[in-house]
Formats: C-alpha cells, structure tokens, sequence
C-alpha cells in the first residue's frame, strides 16, 4: 500500500495549521513557503481537507486557513481518508467489494492488514505529531525535525 503525494501534502499542510491551532489564520502562501508545498496542488488538497471539516477558509484582508477542530480530534487517518477516500488495502477490501472470488482464503489476512493500518494512522492525532516534532527540534536545534529523526 502506497500514500498518494495529495494524502502526504495534506498530511504536511493540515500539520502547519495545527501548530498555530486559536490563533489568527494562516495565509496559504506562507503554509506554502515554511513547508516548501506547492501552491497549486494544495489549493486543490486544502478544499478536500474543507468539504472533510477538517479545515476552514477565512476570507479577508487577514485571511487564510485554520483547523476546524482540535489538533486532539483530528486523526491521521481523517486527514489521509479525507484526502484518499476510504482505506482499501487491495480490491476485496473496497466498499463495496471489488473482488470476485467468495471464496478466497487470502481476504482474511489482507482484512487484519487493513485493520491495522487504519488502526495505526487513527491512533495518531495531529497534537501527538506536534508534540513529537518539537521534542525532535529540541533534541537538535541544528537539524530539522525530519533530519534529526534519521539520524
């Protein structure tokens, strides 16, 4: 299974929002510029994110972007589906099914698979990645926090 480049931008956007979550909206441009996104391809991202309820336009001399609820509500997996549509590891795994074999002895497997990925990317919040992303810069000041992970 494989995240689409939209499902990683949005996860990179909606993650700038977070961080300035009951402050003063976030112009697009500037979301653009501190995370290097491009501005078109978020244009589209951040209208998915909007008609998810995720995020909310604010128009305006000072106007932008902000998260629509708490970055404690607001999963990995809401941002990715919302972005993705719903999970589906492979084709028995849509809804509805797309496979035609009743009877296939892999369909369980792939379903515990599924499970476990949309139970993984549901139990991280945006606060979580927030916390884990300061504690990185902390940890090295002179890294970024995605350098200082690898290293």
């Amino acid at each position: 299974m494989k995240l689409s480049m939209a499902a990683e931008l949005a996860v990179r956007g909606i993650l700038a929002l977070a961080e300035r979550y009951g402050r003063e909206p976030v112009p697009l441009e500037e979301i653009c510029q501190q995370r290097k996104l491009p501005k078109e391809y978020l244009t589209k991202i951040f209208s998915l994110l909007g008609r998810a309820g995720l995020i909310r336009a604010v128009r305006g001399k000072r106007g932008g972007y902000v998260l629509a609820r708490s970055p404690r509500e607001v999963t990995l997996l809401a941002v990715v589906e919302a972005v993705e549509g719903p999970l589906a590891v492979n084709l028995c795994q849509h809804t509805p099914s797309r496979c035609d074999q009743d009877d296939c002895r892999v369909r369980p497997i792939w379903a515990d698979i599924q499970n476990k990925v949309r139970q993984a990317l549901a139990g991280f919040t945006l606060e979580q990645l927030i916390s884990q992303e300061a504690q990185l810069a902390q940890a090295a000041p002179d890294q970024s926090p995605l350098a200082a992970q690898s290293a």
